[in-house]
């Protein structure tokens, strides 16, 4: 599996896994942004806690740009949960070198535009 190939799983995987795992690839200062406001290292955490983590993603639209220690990932998801509930959002999401392997250090979320917006 190329490095790029390896991202894009992480960054997949990162929707799904459980809460220790997804803060283990989770640089402790990561910044992320969703339409409700933005949150900050373990902030991060705290307001994912007791929610269902999501079971399908699809993501689609993959662009990414490579530097010599970042990756940075823009897509469109299409995301699940086992009740049912659905959610779509244009995402990016940077990813650092650490000495100890490769970390989310950003991710954003942007609702689609709906026709009549």
């Amino acid at each position: 599996m190329s490095l790029i190939e390896e991202r894009w799983a992480d960054e997949e995987a990162w929707w799904t896994m459980g809460l220790p795992e997804a803060r283990r690839r989770t640089h402790p200062s990561c910044v992320m942004a969703f339409a409700q406001g933005v949150l900050q290292g373990e902030a991060i955490f705290a307001a994912l806690e007791g929610a269902p983590r999501w079971q399908r993603v699809a993501m689609t639209d993959r662009h990414m740009v490579e530097g010599e220690d970042c990756i940075v990932l823009a897509y469109r998801v299409r995301a699940s949960r086992p009740d049912g509930q659905e959610y779509q959002a244009l995402c990016t999401s940077t990813w650092v070198r650490q000495h100890d392997g490769w970390r989310l250090i950003q991710h954003q979320q942007t609702p689609p535009r709906t026709a009549g917006d």
